[in-house]
């Protein structure tokens, strides 16, 4: 029992960091740079706003790979 506890955590950590590496990667279609998190915001008006880009856009840029 004490060798199972043992390595519990180091599993749970290799667990964890395969989940991470594995997330979709998202792309903004009008700079084509790689973002980690979308990079379109909503705006007061009702409109997207590509931070990346600084322009208006109509739906969202990013894209999933």
């Amino acid at each position: 029992m004490k060798s199972i506890t043992k390595w519990l955590p180091l599993l749970a950590a290799l667990t964890i960091g395969t989940i991470v590496s594995a997330a979709p990667k998202m792309t903004c279609a009008l700079t084509g740079k790689e973002v980690k998190t979308c990079c379109c915001e909503q705006q007061k008006n009702g409109k997207l706003l590509c931070k990346l880009a600084k322009k208006e856009v109509d739906k969202c840029c990013c894209t999933g790979m």
